[in-house]
């Protein structure tokens, strides 16, 4: 079971900072290949997502940036917990990218985003970590028709599991526009605390890895 702490790393809160290039994420794919005799391969897919990776390269950090970026590292006690991560260019689904068609009786639906959406090489995840509503308010929609959180449905932030208090007609389009976390972990357990100039921090070797919950 993942420890969990009640943090969030903001990394669209950081573009006021200097970023020294490069600054790098990367996808992980699990591919089995079993090679034979007659030099053929057989390729098997073990993951149906890809894992990502992170590699932070903050520059000329204020003091109290700086400290919160540490408290969070000490709060998580290294790789131990996991804490939740806003990604700079991946936070936000559109209705577009979240379809999920009504079965009929159902009032539980999860809140996905398909990726590549418009191609058939697309892929889904499953968002468990939605940013609350008081900060960006979710819209879920019923074909054309906007709902009403607390009146037509809930929705649990930790989960991403949206549920209706009627259920939705069998066939029909649920659609959500929605910002999400990432759950993550540090890499390392080894934190360096560089100050470049006096009051101006660098935070350039910070690996975050994606944890699937």
């Amino acid at each position: 079971m993942n420890l969990v702490i009640n943090d969030v790393l903001d990394a669209v809160a950081f573009e006021g900072f200097d970023e020294v290039a490069p600054l790098k994420r990367s996808f992980s794919w699990k591919t089995d290949i079993v090679q034979y005799e007659n030099q053929k391969e057989q390729r098997n897919q073990r993951w149906p997502r890809p894992i990502r990776t992170w590699y932070m390269n903050w520059a000329m950090l204020d003091a109290a940036t700086q400290d919160a970026l540490i408290e969070v590292f000490h709060r998580a006690r290294g790789a131990l917990a996991v804490f939740l991560f806003k990604d700079r260019t991946d936070y936000a689904c559109t209705y577009t990218e979240c379809s999920i068609t009504a079965i009929a009786g159902q009032t539980k639906f999860q809140l996905k985003k398909r990726y590549y959406y418009d191609d058939t090489e697309y892929f889904e995840e499953n968002k468990t970590r939605i940013q609350p509503s008081t900060v960006y308010a979710p819209t879920i929609k019923v074909g054309a028709v906007t709902k009403t959180e607390g009146v037509d449905y809930t929705l649990d932030d930790n989960t991403g599991i949206v549920t209706f208090g009627a259920a939705p007609g069998a066939g029909a389009i649920i659609t959500a526009d929605f910002h999400f976390y990432f759950p993550v972990r540090f890499m390392s357990d080894t934190f360096n605390d560089v100050m470049e100039s006096p009051g101006l921090y660098n935070a350039s070797d910070i690996t975050l890895l994606e944890v699937v919950e």
